[in-house]
């Protein structure tokens, strides 16, 4: 997919920005503070997810109050669209139009819109707890297979259920009779989700050990495999086998019950998975250097960018914020390697660091506007 047209206003401390985007290379320069990283956001924000910087939507528009405007008009491959968000600082309500219509759910601009955002906070995909991997597999896999968003939040919404029954003073029986209704529906939703993590984590491995043994320019090697807490390291997790683990998934929830009644929360689940990285069959996370886990954590997200064009044979939108800049010349050739086909928005405070295919429509912010372009 292509951007064709922008326009962002009253986003934090976006103020009239308004311009056509080049279809290869857009670099976004200027200071620290001047609304680079603003602007990435505020094209992220039409993918329905989180702001990658966990912005609290009441925090859109600006301090000094007023409205926020953000449009992006794109062609998808079949035809011409447009998004509009709108906001006003005296309901804080977002409201959001596709091609004029209400949107009702962001699963609807999930479906239509894809981003892939390389942060500085990615090295958290290393460095930080299970859920920030685990968000990162269902993210990924939602992107390519439709339904992945609407399991996982109804996954979310079960398990909520459960866990209230859990906390509720009852008599055994009563509440075991509960239980066993949401059980079987987490089982089912629980596989379900297992499965698209399994099957991503594949492709992952294949896709990342290449790339990372790129950026290390042969001297390591990588391996990313999927821990799940309920069917373990199994060597077969498949669709030809969905009913038995089911089955398996369900008897792990009824056999932690007493555990689960007593702590009052659901000890087993998908919940509880991890993605294991290790380089040179050692853990990244424990025993990497900060340079090994920021080169995986870029491995990780060119790898998404990869098999997402591959599955819909069309490119997501990049966004790169502040990370050329770390890298250099033979890195960023790599990089260059896995976009070139791409729409990307770079943000740099020195673009001159940047390597030349890289470098193509320019924009320079300051204090919230484009001052040349």
């Amino acid at each position: 997919m292509r951007l064709t047209d922008i326009k962002v206003d009253g986003f934090k401390n976006l103020c009239d920005i308004n311009f056509t985007p080049d279809e290869g290379y857009n670099v976004i320069s200027g200071e620290n503070a001047q609304g680079k990283t603003n602007l990435l956001e505020a094209l992220w924000l039409f993918t329905g997810c989180r702001s990658f910087r966990k912005t609290k939507e009441r925090d859109y528009i600006s301090f000094s109050g007023g409205s926020m405007l953000a449009r992006v008009s794109f062609f998808d491959g079949r035809r011409q669209q447009q998004l509009i968000c709108e906001m006003s600082s005296g309901s804080r309500e977002k409201k959001i139009t596709i091609n004029g219509v209400p949107v009702r759910q962001t699963s609807e601009l999930f479906e239509i819109y894809h981003c892939v955002a390389f942060t500085p906070d990615d090295l958290e995909l290393i460095t930080g707890g299970p859920e920030i991997r685990r968000s990162f597999l269902d993210l990924c896999f939602s992107q390519i297979h439709k339904r992945g968003v609407a399991y996982v939040r109804r996954y979310q919404l079960i398990l909520s259920q459960r866990n209230a029954v859990l906390k509720q003073h009852l008599p055994l029986s009563q509440i075991e009779n509960m239980l066993d209704i949401w059980d079987r529906q987490l089982a089912s939703v629980g596989t379900y989700i297992s499965l698209m993590r399994k099957s991503y984590s594949e492709q992952l491995e294949e896709v990342c050990s290449k790339l990372y043994s790129k950026i290390s320019s042969d001297t390591e090697d990588v391996s990313v495999s999927y821990k799940s807490q309920i069917f373990g390291k199994r060597p077969v997790i498949s669709q030809d086998c969905e009913n038995e683990l089911e089955e398996i998934y369900y008897e792990k929830l009824r056999s932690s019950r007493e555990q689960d009644i007593e702590l009052g929360f659901t000890t087993s689940g998908v919940q509880r998975d991890d993605i294991e990285l290790l380089i040179n069959n050692v853990s990244a996370r424990e025993y990497g250097s900060q340079g090994q886990k920021k080169s995986l954590a870029l491995a990780l997200r060119l790898s998404q960018a990869q098999i997402y064009g591959n599955a819909k044979n069309e490119s997501p939108i990049i966004l790169l914020d502040d990370v050329m800049g770390e890298l250099d010349r033979s890195r960023q050739e790599i990089v260059y390697t896995i976009i070139k086909n791409m729409q990307v928005f770079i943000t740099t405070c020195h673009d001159e660091v940047l390597i030349p295919e890289l470098k193509g429509k320019h924009l320079m912010l300051k204090s919230g506007r484009i001052v040349s372009e």
